[in-house]
């Protein structure tokens, strides 16, 4: 026990103490208890409790496989449950949002590499001595947060750039401190703990990820094949849909995400119509891959439509079945200026049937009818790039003075026609509007 209490820093104990007097003035304000017994209510649920369960086994397995190599001890059980408690349980409550947000397991793994990571290491090896740090702790959260609160707000810049100045200086004033400790002390420093109190983490956290791995599998698993019982095939179909998932899509995450969307909109009702959805899905992954021409007269290939926009940041997502014969894919909507809450945008969509796509456009809409010029500006740079991409430059040549005039016109390209539009908002926002971009090829009456 001597050598956990030994392990524990100034630094830390100075968190500990603000923290128990934090944890006592919210036992003792009424107004808060309540809600923090809901709170904790809330968060021991076998739902929460299980999966943190699992991951301290798991973890209790790799501390045990570093005990037995001579690699870890008592005195680095503080490191440890720091490490457990803010990396492995929150990389697992994260695991939802990488997935939304399609962040892989690469990005994870090199944040464990981190170059922050050395800086934190080096700073914490050596603290001021008690007081210094119970009066420093609560003035750099009192920083940190007026920093935090203040970028919520456009005109309170000046206060984000001043406390992140005061934090930069508090910092480098930290990593100085332990530098130069570090160096009077550096018979003291440079012995093989102190490696193992850097290495420690890192090793922990790379045996970690094929946990995380399981994990997200899992996590992705289970959304997926809950929203296929309530708003896609028939609860019956469910286990055999599990089954193919399981033997035939196995940890390819993005390819069971579009087969859970596809089968939304398609709702095959039979064993045979569920598999010939997922091979179907195979054959369509596999023309990504190796994207058939397409003649322009009948259109451009969907493969290559999606990025047109790409170089100005305008990613699609996959091409898809919406309706019938109807298929698309279109970007996320990219802000330019505008007020704070009703932010101006710009989408492009690509539309078609499943061999060709016939129609591309740009959409910008105006939701704040005061501060219109900077998205109308890239609205015009991206409309003479779509156009540049898709046909030619000459055909920006030819057109590029109605862009810029930003009026509704019509003009004829090799098999098809170029036109913008403007469209009135109507009931909602007082002067807003939208503009589309449109090229359309590969119709019966588009121009040779």
């Amino acid at each position: 026990m001597n050598e956990v209490i030994e392990s524990v820093s100034n630094r830390e104990w100075a968190y500990a103490f603000w923290l128990c007097v934090i944890v006592i003035a919210v036992i003792f304000y009424k107004p808060v208890r309540g809600s923090l017994k809901n709170l904790a209510g809330t968060f021991f649920q076998p739902v929460i409790i299980a999966p943190l369960l699992l991951a301290g086994i798991y973890a209790a397995g790799e501390i045990y496989l570093l005990d037995s190599i001579g690699w870890w001890s008592l005195a680095h059980l503080k490191s440890t449950i720091l490490w457990l408690v803010t990396f492995a349980f929150v990389a697992m409550f994260e695991m939802d949002s990488i997935r939304k947000r399609k962040i892989g397991m690469d990005k994870v793994a090199r944040d464990i590499f981190a170059i922050t990571s050395i800086f934190l290491f080096i700073t914490e090896l050596h603290s001021f001595s008690l007081i210094v740090e119970l009066i420093a702790l609560p003035v750099v959260t009192f920083f940190a947060l007026m920093g935090e609160v203040a970028k919520r707000k456009p005109e309170h810049a000046p206060v984000v750039k001043f406390c992140g100045c005061i934090m930069a200086v508090i910092g480098l004033g930290y990593l100085g401190f332990s530098v130069v400790e570090t160096i009077d002390k550096w018979t003291e420093t440079a012995t093989w703990e102190t490696a193992l109190d850097f290495l420690l983490p890192i090793l922990l956290s790379v045996g970690f990820l094929p946990f995380l791995y399981a994990w997200r599998l899992y996590v992705i698993y289970s959304d997926a094949f809950a929203t296929m019982g309530v708003a896609g095939i028939d609860k019956k179909l469910v286990p055999y849909a599990r089954w193919l998932a399981i033997t035939r899509i196995r940890g390819d995450v993005e390819t069971l995400e579009r087969w859970r969307k596809a089968i939304m909109v398609s709702r095959p009702k039979t064993k045979s119509e569920l598999k010939h959805s997922l091979t179907a899905l195979f054959a369509l992954k596999e023309r990504e891959d190796s994207p058939p021409a397409v003649p322009a007269s009948q259109g451009w290939s969907p493969y290559i439509a999606m990025k047109f926009m790409s170089d100005l940041g305008y990613d699609t997502g996959h091409y898809h079945n919406s309706f019938d014969d109807e298929w698309h894919a279109s970007s996320p909507m990219r802000e330019f200026g505008g007020d704070p809450i009703w932010k101006n945008n710009i989408a492009y969509y690509a539309e078609g049937n499943e061999h060709a796509t016939t129609t591309i456009k740009l959409k910008l809409n105006i939701n704040d009818p005061d501060s219109p010029d900077e998205a109308e500006q890239m609205f015009i740079i991206a409309c003479m790039h779509l156009l540049e991409q898709a046909v030619s430059l000459d055909a920006v040549e030819r057109v590029k003075m109605n862009i810029v005039a930003l009026g509704p016109f019509a003009a004829d390209i090799p098999f098809g026609s170029v036109t913008m539009t403007r469209d009135d908002f109507i009931g909602g926002i007082e002067g807003g509007y939208s503009r589309t971009f449109c090229i359309s090829r590969g119709s019966p009456d588009g121009a040779a």
